[in-house]
């Protein structure tokens, strides 16, 4: 994992430079704060443009990361230096076509939260649950096939019996391999430590809803 420099992450805000930001859902390979999208493709690039961008990359540091995907080229950096570089040098083409980063100082503290996954929309999953728990019993948990059995029964009353406002994407088998529980903020306070105590093993991820209008 990369070293993290707080000192150089700063809110961008809705637009930054006249160019609209999309808050950035993650930090991009552990390292990078902000994505600059651009032009071309990992097959058609204008040469100069991407020469351009190395020079202005370059000016300011090496700590950044050009990836060419089949859709675009994404520019991965660790402050708005880089982005002041970029944007100030082509401000006057159509070369950048997207900006991701953190929009305000809430914004910051989540994406700095290393214990849950914030996700980044415009409403609730099924426009009504705001966390998302992922469980898996993969590889690293090898229970006889009646013992899975048995806990996946187990486990689905533990959820009915704990639960009142959730959604369980399988409800109805106990061999599966993944699931997923969403809450409301309410159920999620009120029975997730008592869920962990019992199913803490088999917790994957926890995802939580930060409405875009933030």
């Amino acid at each position: 994992m990369g070293y993290w420099n707080e000192e150089k992450y700063k809110a961008l805000g809705h637009n930054y430079k006249g160019t609209t930001v999309t808050p950035s859902t993650k930090k991009y390979f552990y390292d990078y704060q902000y994505k600059i999208t651009m032009q071309g493709n990992r097959v058609h690039y204008d040469i100069q443009m991407f020469q351009d961008l190395h020079t202005q990359l370059r000016a300011i540091g090496w700590w950044y990361r050009i990836q060419a995907t089949a859709k675009n080229i994404n520019v991965y950096v660790d402050s708005t230096d880089y982005v002041d570089s970029v944007l100030d040098w082509f401000k006057h083409t159509d070369a950048v076509t997207g900006l991701h980063g953190p929009i305000n100082e809430e914004h910051i503290e989540t994406l700095q939260d290393r214990n849950t996954e914030y996700v980044y929309r415009n409403k609730y999953w099924y426009n009504k649950y705001n966390i998302k728990i992922s469980f898996n019993r993969g590889y690293s948990y090898k229970p006889t096939q009646i013992d899975k059995d048995q806990q996946g029964k187990e486990f689905r009353d533990f959820v009915k019996g704990s639960f009142e406002k959730y959604r369980l994407f399988d409800d109805y088998t106990d061999n599966w391999y993944s699931n997923y529980l969403w809450l409301t903020q309410e159920e999620y306070d009120k029975g997730y430590p008592f869920l962990k105590l019992s199913y803490g093993e088999i917790i994957d991820k926890i995802q939580t809803i930060k409405l875009t209008e933030i």
